[in-house]
Formats: structure tokens, sequence, C-alpha cells
């Protein structure tokens, strides 16, 4: 398997895009994969190294410098030539491999928002959005959620459109909730204007004016961080709002084991695999109605808010813990397991790289 992506962690940023190589481990369980890392804009040399494990080759691709571009076109030329199937991820790593369509059965996985929603990722792209239609061109197309795929088959044909999600992992041990006297909420995110920090600070406040002793951690950093402490000191929260910053994944665990709910009021998620990791933490999630956590997120393990105001927020984390029908954390982690699991996920893949061989060659070459 060639996988081609434009977003792949590197020393300089470790903790990019961690779905993505999720999907490459997943896919690497029962193939050998090789990963091409296009890096759009940048300039410098090729390097080649290994990333937990599987080999990468990382190419500086910048249009106003012509050499990167044909230095990057004869490397997939290349590594295309000895692979049986060609995977890309996300959209822009299809466009950059769109003039070596058919050369290899294609497989392309969407991760990016900007599918989905055009209109939250600026002016430039919702007047280029129609460019959605190159995802024609691939053998299969893969969605991490059925809000994605709905969206696909607007542009591919129906019939090759496929929901696989992104892979869920939890490594610890399921514990139970605290329920201490204080009431501890988790975030994982980046801090800007989509995960909608602000409203889980005010959010903080109304259940703190409704009389409850909260408190808020919030794992990432971004570009809103002095807002969010400006409005967490403005409505006299900022002793119970926690902003760690980026923070490990084993640091992440330990967040989710010890808090009480999962509360994240995004305005829309591809995916959000930091939702799928507190459920397999056993932690339930209160998140906004928006995005592909529906798929996974249902009234015995969490709430899907469409009413975006604190008090909706809040009201419906006191509701959750006092649902008696939640299920219980063990039951929690095993149900989002059983279907993003990794083995799940790497057996997905096989069967669609096995389908592509056979709609280009007419059989099962794997």
């Amino acid at each position: 398997m060639l996988v081609v992506s434009t977003w792949y962690p590197s020393a300089e940023r470790p903790g990019e895009t961690p779905f993505v190589p999720r999907h490459v481990r997943a896919a690497a369980r029962r193939h050998e994969v090789r990963v091409l890392h296009v890096r759009l804009l940048r300039t410098g040399p090729a390097v080649q190294e290994h990333w937990d494990g599987v080999p990468v080759l990382r190419l500086p691709f910048h249009p106003l410098h012509p050499g990167t571009v044909l230095r990057a076109y004869a490397a997939l030329r290349r590594h295309l030539a000895g692979a049986d199937v060609l995977h890309t991820m996300p959209f822009s790593a299809a466009l950059v491999c769109l003039p070596l369509a058919g050369r290899r059965p294609w497989v392309h996985t969407e991760h990016w928002n900007g599918v989905l929603t055009p209109e939250q990722n600026g002016p430039v792209w919702r007047r280029l959005a129609g460019i959605r239609r190159i995802l024609r061109v691939p053998d299969r197309v893969t969605g991490v959620s059925t809000m994605m795929c709905d969206v696909l088959r607007r542009f591919a044909p129906a019939g090759r459109v496929e929901r696989i999600g992104n892979v869920v992992d939890h490594a610890g041990h399921v514990t139970d909730p605290p329920r201490g006297p204080t009431l501890e909420l988790v975030a994982v995110g980046a801090l800007r204007g989509i995960k909608d920090p602000l409203l889980a600070v005010e959010t903080v406040a109304w259940l703190r004016d409704a009389g409850h002793d909260v408190r808020l951690t919030w794992c990432g950093s971004g570009g809103l961080e002095q807002d969010v402490r400006d409005r967490a000191r403005e409505r006299g929260v900022a002793e119970r709002v926690r902003l760690l910053g980026t923070v490990s994944a084993e640091e992440v665990q330990r967040r989710l084991a010890a808090a009480d709910v999962f509360l994240l009021p995004s305005r829309s998620e591809t995916f959000c695999v930091a939702a799928a990791e507190a459920l397999a933490a056993g932690r339930p999630v209160v998140m906004g109605a928006l995005g592909g956590q529906r798929d996974f997120v249902h009234p015995r393990n969490g709430r899907l808010v469409a009413e975006r105001t604190p008090e909706a927020f809040g009201r419906a984390v006191l509701e959750l813990l006092a649902d008696p029908g939640l299920l219980a954390p063990g039951a929690m982690a095993d149900e989002i397991r059983s279907v993003y699991g990794s083995e799940r996920i790497a057996a997905d893949l096989d069967r669609i790289y096995r389908d592509a061989l056979a709609a280009r060659y007419g059989r099962r070459r794997l």
C-alpha cells in the first residue's frame, strides 16, 4: 500500500492529525505500507525516516518552487510503480495525486471538514469547493462518518462511497468516574472557534450559578487561549477553568479517568476522535449536535445539544449524570471499540483495498 497524505505528524509537530497515522497503522496490520508525506508549501530536501514503525518519505511541495514539485512527482511515480494500491488522505492529497490517476487502483479517505462544511473554511474555499468533483476519480472513497459520506455521494458515484471510521483505541484500564463533590468536566481539542471553548466557559459559569461546584480541564492549545482566559476571568470562573495546552496521549487518558463528563460544544465535527476516545475510556459525552459524532453518541452514552446556549449545555450535563439508563463505563467502552477498534478498521481497510483491486482488474490480487 502506498499512502500519500498531506497531513502527517513529524518531530516538530508530533501531535498533528493523529487519525491519519492510526489509519496507516491499521492498514499495516495486514499489508506492507509506505507513506509519502507531501509537505505543502514547504521547500528543502526530501527526508526519509520511520514514524511509529512505518517508513515515511517527506516530500517538500511548493508551487512557487517548481523544482520541489518536479522532485515530488518523480518520487510519487517511482513509489507508485511498486505499489498495488494508492491510498490518499485528505482532499489536498487527492488533488496532488490527480495527475497520477489510472496508474493503480485508488482508495481515498476524507478527513477534512472543508469537504463536509465549506462554509466554515473561509470565502476562498467556498468559491472553490466545486472542485470536490474530483472525488469521482478514485476507485473507492471512504468517509469517516455517515454525514461525511452523504456529502461525498454528491461528488462521487454512490456505489463507490463507504463509511470507515477513525481508529479509536484506549490503552488504559476503564475506571469508574470520580463522582466527588466537584463536578469534573474535561475537553480535548484545539482552542479555536469551531470547538467553541468560549461556550464551554459560559457553561461552567451557568453550572456555578446553578449551585454546582464544577471544574473544566481543557487539553489542547490554539489561537483563542487568551480569549478563553479573559472570558473565564470576566465570568468569575478563572479558578474553575484549567488550560493544559498540548499534552501527550497518556496525559489525555489520565485526564479522562479523572473526569465525570466529556464536554465539547463544537459547532461541527467531521468525526471527533476525542469524543470517541472519551467513550472508550468509559466517560459519557456532551457535544454540539452537528457532525459525525451522531454515528456513535446516543442517549445511553451522551447528549447532543442543538441549542447553542450555556443553559442548554449545562442542563445536558446534569441530565446525563442523573440518567439511570446511562451505560456503565465498561459497556460504554466495549460498544465504541467494537466498531472503531484498530482490528475492526484493519479488516475494513483490507476489504476495501481488495474491492478496489477487483473493480480495476476483475479479480482479487491480495
